[in-house]
């Protein structure tokens, strides 16, 4: 089950990775979709990329829990969507894969969150 704290963790990173794009331009592409089920394909290529899937995995997927929520969208537009956001979302997919490592390594939510949003909010190159 997932604690407030591990929410936070997700929600800061979907929050960023909708910035970093026209995130109203493709909610109205998906007028029909709720913002929550927006927020969780957002999640789903951030995700997809951390655990790393190819683009057209995880377009197909995407493709079907669209056609699963009742959502006709062609594979194509999918694909588009994913096509850049190994790059758009590369600090998301980073902050993602440190979420997951770190959790797994029985790190404190709260230490995790704070180094996602370190990560996210001020960027440091070395």
């Amino acid at each position: 089950m997932q604690t407030t704290t591990e929410y936070l963790i997700w929600d800061k990173i979907v929050s960023s990775a909708k910035s970093r794009f026209d995130a109203q331009l493709y909610s109205n592409k998906f007028k029909n979709m709720q913002s929550e089920t927006f927020d969780k394909l957002i999640l789903h290529i951030i995700v997809g990329f951390a655990s790393g899937e190819d683009h057209e995995s995880i377009a197909i997927n995407l493709h079907n829990e669209l056609d699963h929520f009742g959502i006709d969208v062609r594979e194509g537009i999918i694909e588009t969507i994913v096509s850049d956001k190994h790059v758009v979302f590369s600090a998301e997919i980073y902050a993602a894969y440190l979420t997951f490592s770190m959790l797994e390594d029985g790190a404190p939510d709260a230490e995790v969150l704070g180094y996602v949003t370190d990560l996210l909010e001020n960027p440091n190159i070395y």
